[in-house]
């Protein structure tokens, strides 16, 4: 079975996109810490970040990043957090909050 976040990704569930490009995608969450926590999730359904591969790993970091930047930016925040968590969804992803 599908996660929620693949199923987001499929258009299946509604999201709002950050970023999209073949491997990693962004949205914002439904239950925000703050405006423009974001989702940094990989395309592929991996559960666990440790079970993932190097380079999809560090592509999702660079989308972190970038989206980091853009809401530190957005929300004249002075930094940008970050948390991989890993235990509301199967699906790994990342949290990227202005704070």
């Amino acid at each position: 079975m599908p996660t929620q976040f693949s199923r987001i990704i499929a258009g299946e569930l509604p999201g709002r996109f950050v970023w999209q490009d073949p491997e990693v995608t962004a949205f914002l969450t439904i239950a925000p810490l703050r405006p423009g926590h974001t989702l940094v999730v990989p395309r592929r359904e991996i559960d666990r970040w440790t079970d993932a591969d190097g380079a999809l790993l560090g592509r999702c970091m660079e989308v972190a990043q970038a989206v980091g930047q853009g809401v530190q930016r957005a929300w004249d925040a002075p930094r940008a957090g970050l948390v991989i968590a890993g235990f509301e969804v199967p699906h790994l992803h990342i949290h990227v909050a202005p704070v």
